[in-house]
């Protein structure tokens, strides 16, 4: 597994910690909702931390009922400095937490959807302590030394774990969730190699394979040459 990926936070039950400790930051008296609902917003959709806290009302793409999507905006340098808009479905359950997150505070379109009770705006400052804290609080002295969940962007990792094992993980598949994750499928492979599924021997398709590196025509044996006396 590559470097930055923590094998515990994407296995199933390490995501399941990794959530206990968002119920505990939900626990708080002073920003607890705002930091929980941000936090979900990592652990359901896998946006990174910094995509989270850019998240305006207007990204936000709410249907009435059902999943929804949200827009990942990135400028690209260069000539017009151009804007990178990246669709990333959000489930209902998240939806949820959003619209009422923004009616919760009459936000407008323009409004960043995470802000503190006191108007300030979030920062990685302040959500990287919280996070710490309720590492503190949750986990057990073995997790506490151990790599899960040592950074929120954990909970990113995940989700997008519990995107590829719950698929066919065919090639398109692969390509679905690494544009959902904003990263090239070489990139998705290579950090997530243990959450994709190796094919046993026998249900490897030979017959399908050899017939598809057949070369029609080609001569399988060859004609004995006259040695030169």
């Amino acid at each position: 597994m590559a470097a930055g990926t923590d094998e515990e936070d994407l296995l199933p039950e390490g995501r399941q910690r990794l959530l206990s400790l968002v119920d505990w930051v939900a626990e708080r008296p002073k920003d607890g909702l705002v930091l929980r609902n941000f936090l979900m917003s990592i652990a359901l959709a896998g946006l990174r931390p910094t995509e989270a806290m850019a998240l305006r009302v207007r990204d936000v793409v709410l249907p009435d009922e059902g999943a929804g999507v949200l827009l990942s905006r990135t400028l690209v340098r260069g000539a017009g400095d151009a804007e990178a808009v990246r669709r990333v479905p959000a489930r209902p359950d998240l939806m949820a937490i959003l619209k009422a997150e923004i009616a919760r505070r009459d936000l407008g379109p323009d409004d960043a959807v995470f802000v503190l009770d006191d108007g300030r705006p979030l920062t990685a400052t302040i959500y990287r302590r919280v996070w710490r804290q309720a590492r503190a609080a949750v986990l057990e002295p073995h997790e506490i030394d151990s790599p899960l969940g040592r950074k929120v962007s954990s909970l990113r990792d995940a989700c997008i774990a519990s995107w590829l094992r719950n698929g066919d993980q065919t090639a398109a598949h692969i390509v679905a969730v690494a544009e959902f994750a904003g990263m090239s499928a070489p990139r998705l492979v290579d950090r997530f190699a243990h959450c994709l599924r190796k094919p046993t021997w026998s249900a490897i398709p030979w017959d399908r394979l050899e017939a598809a590196l057949d070369l029609p025509g080609l001569a399988l044996e060859t004609k004995a040459t006259a040695r030169r006396p």
